[in-house]
């Protein structure tokens, strides 16, 4: 499963010429845009979610936003559904799925290995633009190998 999710970012990486971390939102936001969804950000949401072709977000830290973009992004482009109609378990798979997108588009593997042996992980969360929480959950569990 995870193997999509690495494919799908690298693709993303090198047709949007990311090489550079933390992300800009800006070009997370037009790979989304790219893809025919639109973003729709409001101050009455506490969760992020694609429903046909626009993706609703919260308000929030640019930090939680990128993550949050990611992931969508990553359903967007793993996951050729609405997932809210799906069973639990299917459920359940494709959002791990789409954090791992979001691990392996918002964060390059062999850095992030030296990295971690330097930084911890408020510092790993202020490099590459992401919340302590994301590095400290997501990331480890997705870059465990």
């Amino acid at each position: 499963m995870n193997q999509l999710a690495i494919r799908k970012s690298n693709l993303m990486k090198k047709r949007y010429f990311i090489d550079s971390f933390p992300i800009p939102l800006w070009q997370i936001e037009q790979a989304i845009i790219d893809q025919g969804f639109d973003i729709i950000i409001s101050a009455k949401l506490c969760k992020s979610c694609v429903i046909k072709n626009r993706i609703f977000l919260p308000n929030t830290y640019d930090s939680i936003s990128r993550v949050l973009l990611a992931h969508e992004l990553g359903h967007i482009l793993c996951h050729n559904c609405d997932i809210h109609r799906l069973d639990k378990v299917t459920r359940d798979q494709f959002e791990s799925q789409a954090d791992a997108f979001s691990v392996f588009f918002l964060i390059p593997i062999r850095r992030f290995k030296i990295d971690s042996k330097i930084y911890n992980s408020y510092e790993l969360s202020e490099l590459y633009g992401v919340p302590v929480e994301f590095i400290d959950s997501c990331v480890k569990k997705h870059l465990a190998n």
